[in-house]
């Protein structure tokens, strides 16, 4: 056999083997309600940040004079928080559709 031969074939077989292995993480049905609970809650955490945010930007109009808000702090806690609960919201939502894909069988 040529050298290029056997790497085929060995990439075929690690191909094999991985797909085998990132299917089985798809098979527990107590993960995903887990992650269907967690999904829910991120929903709603994020939404209340975001009227949260709406909030504070109104409050720090230049219409409101007696209104101190101190925006640089909160912010900038507020955003990195946000961009993270939707990054895990991303994650969340690609699970739960490759886990309805390989089990289309449970009705889910």
């Amino acid at each position: 056999m040529n050298i290029i031969d056997i790497i085929i074939i060995f990439l075929c077989v690690v191909g094999l083997i991985y797909f085998f292995f990132d299917r089985l993480k798809y098979r527990d049905i107590n993960v995903y309600y887990d992650k269907l609970e967690r999904l829910n809650d991120l929903r709603k955490l994020i939404t209340a940040i975001e009227n949260e945010k709406i909030k504070t930007d109104n409050l720090s109009s230049p219409n409101n004079i007696g209104v101190f808000y101190d925006e640089e702090d909160n912010s900038i806690i507020c955003k990195d928080k946000l961009s993270y609960l939707k990054k895990e919201k991303k994650e969340i939502e690609r699970f739960i559709k490759n886990f309805r894909m390989y089990n289309k069988n449970l009705g889910i």
